[in-house]
């Protein structure tokens, strides 16, 4: 675990890898994301994707809380990058 360089206490894990640890582990949606506290996640996967990382994205529907059909975001890791640590 890295620490912190100022009070040598562990480092909090930075959004980018908040998110390459929840992408292996399988697909996450724009909801997720933003229940992981992470709300400015399209930029954090464009930086994720300028750094190689092979993200895809998929658009899927869904019923959202008054009945109405709205589109959300899944993001997932392709296979070969899931075993990387």
């Amino acid at each position: 675990m890295k620490l912190d360089c100022i009070n040598n206490k562990p480092k909090t894990p930075s959004q980018r890898e908040r998110i390459l640890a929840r992408l292996r582990k399988g697909s996450v949606t724009s909801w997720e994301l933003a229940q992981m506290g992470i709300l400015g996640y399209n930029t954090r996967i464009m930086e994720l994707r300028q750094a190689g990382h092979n993200i895809v994205t998929t658009m899927e529907e869904i019923q959202n809380q008054y009945g109405e059909t709205v589109k959300r975001g899944r993001f997932s890791l392709l296979v070969s990058e899931k075993s990387k640590s």
